[in-house]
């Protein structure tokens, strides 16, 4: 909380003058800080909480301008009531702006939205400012209320803050985890002086606090923007339609199996392809042919492993690559994948649906091997299951294909 500093002397009225440009300033800068996020949030749509966290930040810091500003007539008992009308205000108002940019690093860390047992504690939290209203002493009840809130929530922060521990998100998690232990060394502080009856701080306290809170915003930045990178990266090693892995993800990710396993180690290569998929699009449209892969993908991630890699290669074929020992399971994988794809039921304009069904061509060698050269032996048994009847599973076996 951005405590006032103490009462100017007789006659002397710019500490009082400055501080209130102080806070202005302060507002100022968080409005400009809540566009720059807004930004980054429309730019960046898949970080999480981004947006929260500007609006939450300006909340906080126009609230606390209120209990400020509004302190500093009561210390000078000038406009009482009116003063701690706006005192209780800026006391809800600062603690709704610290829960909301809570929220936002809890949605930032975990990369997904609030659960109902997180928002009914945020927004438990804002009763306190109700509860100081109707304690009285306006000025001392409603910055306890607030110290409490700040030090609960910045210890949210903090175990949220603690889960960003790989590059380069480690550097500005550390600085905001330190940040938030100074602030609640202070604002603890403040809650004992204000459970006590002595209530306020000096200039030095107000520069901090502004100080680690533009350290925060900043911090916010850069892992914004670390996330955006990321996945950016990311959305170019995958397939947009169906979610898997394209060409240049599955060799990315596939290089750093191989050089954890032994060059007698086992790798399988599952090479799938959708039969009549061009009666599919030609009879039943693009759409219904595009739903027909995202559906296949999803049969397919259903029955492999979380280390197992999975691409679309292009058109309607795919590739599951399998390393280590259950690689050796490949042909007993791909039929059930094909299982999988046979009982899909696709909404066409046909009494049963559409049946869609695929072909698969299985090769296994040591991790040794060529990528390329595999996917070559598991292209030729693909193309024998296609000449076999289809909706069928063929293993490469040496020179010939064989059926599994």
């Amino acid at each position: 909380m951005r405590h006032i500093p103490p009462r100017p002397s007789p006659g002397g009225g710019r500490m009082t003058t400055d501080f209130y440009h102080l806070l202005l300033s302060d507002c100022v800068l968080a409005l400009i800080l809540l566009g720059l996020f807004a930004y980054v949030a429309r730019v960046a749509r898949g970080v999480h909480g981004i947006a929260s966290w500007g609006v939450g930040h300006y909340l906080f810091s126009l609230g606390a301008a209120m209990l400020d500003g509004s302190a500093q007539a009561l210390d000078r008992q000038a406009a009482g009531d009116f003063s701690a009308a706006i005192a209780a205000a800026g006391s809800a108002m600062a603690c709704a702006g610290l829960a909301v940019m809570a929220g936002a690093v809890i949605k930032f860390a975990g990369r997904r939205s609030l659960h109902a047992h997180e928002r009914a504690l945020l927004a438990l939290l804002l009763l306190l400012p109700l509860a100081a209203w109707l304690h009285g002493d306006p000025l001392r009840s409603q910055g306890a209320a607030m110290s409490a809130v700040e030090l609960v929530l910045l210890g949210v922060m903090l175990f949220q803050l603690r889960r960003l521990d790989t590059p380069p998100a480690r550097l500005p998690a550390r600085l905001m985890l330190a940040g938030s232990l100074v602030l609640g060394a202070l604002y603890g502080r403040d809650l004992v002086h204000a459970l006590g009856g002595h209530y306020g701080a000096n200039e030095a306290w107000v520069n901090i606090d502004l100080s680690m809170w533009f350290l925060f915003n900043f911090c916010m930045l850069m892992l914004a923007s670390f996330r955006a990178a990321e996945a950016l990266q990311a959305s170019a090693m995958e397939d947009p339609l169906t979610g898997t892995l394209n060409r240049r993800g599955l060799y990315a990710r596939l290089e750093p199996q191989l050089q954890q396993l032994d060059r007698g180690a086992s790798m399988a290569v599952i090479a799938l392809d959708v039969d009549h998929f061009k009666r599919i699009n030609d009879g039943h449209g693009h759409d219904i042919g595009d739903l027909v892969l995202q559906r296949l993908s999803e049969a397919v991630r259903a029955c492999i492993r979380e280390t197992d890699l999975f691409a679309r290669m292009g058109g309607e074929e795919f590739l599951v690559v399998l390393t280590g020992p259950e690689s050796c399971g490949a042909a007993q994988l791909a039929e059930r994948i094909r299982g999988a794809v046979e009982d899909m039921r696709m909404a066409a304009p046909a009494p049963d649906g559409l049946l869609v069904t695929a072909s698969f061509g299985v090769c296994l060698d040591t991790a040794a091997a060529d990528l390329a050269e595999l996917q070559r032996r598991a292209d030729e048994a693909l193309y024998a299951a296609k000449r076999g009847g289809r909706n069928r599973v063929v293993l490469h076996a040496g020179e010939q294909p064989a059926m599994a």
